[in-house]
């Protein structure tokens, strides 16, 4: 079995891992890509128990849809926003959104990307 391959971004407080992965269906014999974001923060949680990740999986298109994003508010500034809605049995609706958006101080620019889901946030800020 091969090593999973791991991109890996740090921000000061915060980290973001891109892993592409190969889902199986194990009552089919198909197979399916699918691109994991894992955001995380770079402390312990505290007493409130905080969240200290938070995971979004997407499709090839959806990821690829993703870098396209990335690219044009990189170049043009702006703001971007994917989301998903999943509602897990009798649960209630869980709605998690990645968000791009571009940052420029004292001649230095990059990207900032978050996650939110319900009150939690993490933000992951690089610099290009």
């Amino acid at each position: 079995m091969a090593a999973k391959l791991i991109f890996p971004l740090y921000s000061l407080n915060s980290g973001l891992e891109i892993t592409p992965e190969v889902k199986s269906n194990i009552g089919k014999a198909t197979k399916a890509g699918i691109v994991q974001l894992r955001f995380f923060l770079l402390q312990s949680p505290d007493a409130a128990g905080k969240t200290t990740q938070i995971k979004f999986q997407m499709e090839p298109w959806e990821a690829f849809d993703l870098s396209m994003r990335m690219t044009k508010v990189f170049n043009e500034g702006g703001k971007e926003k994917l989301i998903h809605k999943f509602t897990p049995g009798e649960g209630p609706e869980i709605v998690t959104s990645v968000t791009i958006e571009k940052w420029e101080r004292a001649g230095k620019s990059g990207l900032g990307i978050a996650a939110g889901r319900g009150e939690s946030f993490i933000s992951v800020v690089n610099r290009l």
